[in-house]
């Protein structure tokens, strides 16, 4: 027969109270916080789950940031590439007719002031800046002008952004991929401010080569210059058969133009199709979460209820067995 002292019968019946209590704080809290795990305790294998799941949801937060600001920058760039080839149709169709026997000199400094216009215009396009305020066409050198006048002082590298675990966009597209190095025909033209003069004061035809950049820029110069309306503030010859090579030369900066432009929408491409994949990860990432973590309030507030009720029996006992006393009955 077992015989239990009444100090035994005291510890036990204290002991399931505060066990009980214990679990009325955590259901308690669980009713508060709307989740079903509070602690590590409440269940090792979900909290660990729960903690990769979290962790792997704020990868992917950061791989959508970077995708966003990749779009952006591109949007941007793809938006530039739109405005120069439009421009170098406007040139080409200029080219085309200043070319033509049938316009004379006047009209072709006349009508060439419009290009002198556009140039400039390009030469500001080019030094656009994302909303960083970095140059989007200087490469790595993002925090200077990627053209100097007509000369590219950037480099040809172009930062790349990780979208996914194995994924990354190339948001910065180097001015040495859309406008340098041109595949063009020789862009030397006389140079009027370096003229030789022989000594009866008469000007010298042979005048020094003016050599132009082998780049967008350098092929609108050209042109520009070729219709009499140079930087040099000199009033020079209009020359009909550097206006006809440069029609070639426009057409060789506006495939290089469009190719980049069609890169471009490629990477855009990629970003689209990676951002849905991003998107159906996180939806089912945080399903998978709730699925873990958000409580079932009708079991919890039942299960609160019976452990109340539990608490409040055993606090019956426990005063019953409080009392017991072999005292009480002499």
């Amino acid at each position: 027969m077992i015989r239990m002292s009444t100090a035994q019968m005291f510890n036990t019946s204290l002991y399931n109270m505060t066990q009980t209590q214990g679990r009325m704080n955590n259901t308690n809290n669980q009713l508060g916080s709307g989740k079903a795990i509070t602690t590590p305790a409440d269940d090792p294998v979900a909290a660990a789950q729960t903690l990769n799941t979290k962790t792997r949801i704020s990868v992917v937060e950061q791989y959508t940031r970077n995708l966003d600001f990749s779009d952006k920058n591109l949007s941007q760039t793809e938006s530039v590439m739109d405005q120069t080839e439009s421009s170098l149709i406007r040139l080409k169709e200029m080219a085309i007719q200043l070319g033509s026997d049938q316009w004379s000199e006047k009209q072709v400094r006349s009508t060439g002031t419009e290009a002198k216009e556009i140039l400039s215009h390009l030469q500001g396009l080019v030094n656009t800046k994302n909303e960083s305020g970095e140059y989007i066409f200087a490469g790595s050198q993002a925090d200077q002008k990627a053209y100097d006048g007509n000369v590219f002082q950037g480099d040809r590298i172009e930062r790349e952004a990780q979208v996914a675990d194995d994924t990354f966009i190339k948001m910065l597209t180097s001015g040495d991929r859309a406008f340098e190095n041109l595949d063009t025909a020789e862009l030397t033209t006389h140079d009027p401010a370096a003229a030789v003069f022989t000594n009866d004061g008469s000007q010298d035809l042979a005048a020094t080569p003016k050599e132009y950049s082998n780049n967008m820029l350098g092929v609108i110069q050209y042109f520009v210059d070729s219709t009499g309306n140079g930087t040099g503030g000199t009033l020079a010859d209009v020359d009909k058969d550097a206006i006809r090579s440069a029609i070639q030369n426009i057409d060789v900066a506006f495939e290089q133009v469009s190719q980049t432009r069609s890169q471009i929408g490629a990477r855009q491409n990629t970003l689209e199709a990676v951002k849905t994949s991003n998107e159906d990860f996180e939806l089912f990432a945080k399903k998978s979460l709730s699925d873990l973590e958000d409580l079932d309030y009708a079991e919890a507030i039942t299960r609160f209820q019976q452990q109340q009720m539990s608490l409040q029996a055993g606090q019956q006992a426990f005063s019953r067995v409080s009392g017991l006393s072999l005292f009480n009955y002499l």
